[in-house]
């Protein structure tokens, strides 16, 4: 169930302790839907996140004709080959997930239909043109509002193969052109300048899509139908990444997490924290279909401060923000570079985080693409979410360890990636109230 908590009060409260269950993966679920809708079959997806985003995605879907079943705990999604989308009869919203307007910019564009995508007022503002430009390689004809959504997309007749590097570290672009590949006339070859996340190949290869990966290459063969077969989600470990803060800040907090996700492209997080000494344990290894998933076990430590910069932050790039809480309450700077990436998220992370952490009593600094936090006594205060889930989910865990209240303004966004987000918090002995 998901609370329509407007602004939030959360104070020092008592220790974290217990087992906790995490949904399932947003990252993940977006793209199984998507792939799902585009197999020969029904696909039955379990543990998929039911969030705003996500919800946003079965929509999406079922405008495009695609028949689409939900129970509480399953997705059932029929598909009727590559070629079988539908003309939509409204704009396609995809609310806040710039993970859902790009990855269905690349089916879109493959379509002999034309479309609209539209977003929220945050999505409108974010950049485009990362996606548009090679997509327009490929034949597609996109309108844009000066490289931002809306867009308006349709192909032209020749759907054409691309051989792309991405100088940007994006998952979102990499599999953007990835789905668009799958319409394609021929071999598709997709490079990165670093590895990303993984999620989207792994589904492919489940699928037993026609897909090679050679070190940061892509390689795929468009115009494949593929039959439908069941996937299993594993828990969003990025939903996982605050409990495990909370518990390693929180004095004699002590917690397990069960079936979180483990991709080796994701966990960035668990080594980080590690190296500052967090005393976290994985356990119960094992395969989840596609994905390595384990039970994470952390427990109260004091961190000692850390310095980042290169791949490290592409594997930990939505985590940073619960990460500066962490730095907090380290004793010593703690510096982080290679990170503008933060300024083109949900809001500006870098900007949003800073004045938070300084109404808190925190010093801080940043450059356009660098943060260093001094750690400090978290003072209480009011501090704005700017409407971005992961900064109000990161100043909620902040306020267990504050030493006067701290109210946070504007959270109801959490719901787009975690509804349960407060009523796990609740379980795990958190008291939370309503300004």
């Amino acid at each position: 169930m998901a609370y329509e908590m407007h602004n939030l009060i959360i104070n020092n409260s008592e220790k974290l302790f217990g087992e906790i269950n995490i949904p399932g993966d947003k990252s993940i679920t977006h793209r199984a839907i998507m792939l799902a809708s585009l197999a020969q079959g029904k696909t039955q997806i379990q543990n998929y996140l039911i969030s705003e985003d996500c919800m946003n995605t079965i929509k999406i879907m079922k405008l495009l004709g695609v028949n689409i079943s939900e129970s509480e705990e399953n997705l059932f999604v029929e598909g009727r080959g590559i070629n079988s989308l539908s003309e939509p009869n409204e704009p396609l919203y995809a609310g806040n997930s710039g993970t859902l307007m790009r990855l269905l910019s690349g089916i879109m564009a493959m379509q002999s239909f034309e479309s609209t995508i539209v977003g929220d007022d945050s999505l409108n503002k974010r950049p485009m043109k990362r996606i548009i430009e090679p997509l327009k390689s490929m034949g597609a004809i996109i309108n844009s509002n000066n490289s931002k959504a809306p867009l308006q997309i349709k192909s032209n007749k020749l759907k054409k193969p691309i051989n792309f590097f991405s100088k940007i570290p994006s998952a979102q672009v990499k599999s953007c052109l990835i789905f668009a590949a799958l319409f394609a006339e021929g071999e598709s070859i997709i490079e990165e300048i670093a590895h990303t996340r993984d999620h989207t190949e792994k589904l492919l290869k489940h699928f037993n899509y026609p897909i090679e990966i050679i070190d940061k290459k892509v390689i795929i063969q468009g115009k494949k139908n593929f039959n439908a077969k069941q996937i299993s989600i594993p828990s969003d470990i990025s939903s996982a990444a605050f409990f495990i803060v909370a518990a390693l800040i929180k004095k004699d907090s002590e917690i397990i997490i069960k079936n979180v996700g483990l991709n080796s492209f994701r966990t960035g997080i668990l080594d980080v924290l590690i190296e500052m000494g967090g005393d976290i344990k994985i356990l119960n290894k094992s395969l989840n279909g596609t994905e390595p998933i384990g039970d994470i076990h952390a427990k109260y430590s004091k961190l000692k401060p850390i310095k980042l910069s290169g791949d490290i932050i592409i594997r930990l790039i939505d985590e940073l923000p619960i990460l500066f809480i962490a730095c907090t309450s380290c004793s010593g700077v703690c510096e982080f570079f290679d990170i503008e990436e933060l300024r083109y998220k949900e809001s500006d992370r870098i900007k949003s985080m800073e004045e938070g952490l300084k109404k808190l009593g925190i010093q801080t600094k940043s450059t356009q693409n660098s943060f260093k936090i001094t750690g400090g006594k978290l003072n209480g205060g009011i501090v704005d979410s700017y409407s971005d889930h992961r900064i109000a989910m990161s100043f909620v865990i902040a306020g267990l360890v504050s030493e006067k209240p701290i109210t946070i303004i504007n959270t109801l966004n959490i719901n787009t990636s975690f509804p349960l987000f407060y009523s796990t918090l609740r379980e795990s002995g958190v008291q939370i109230y309503q300004s």
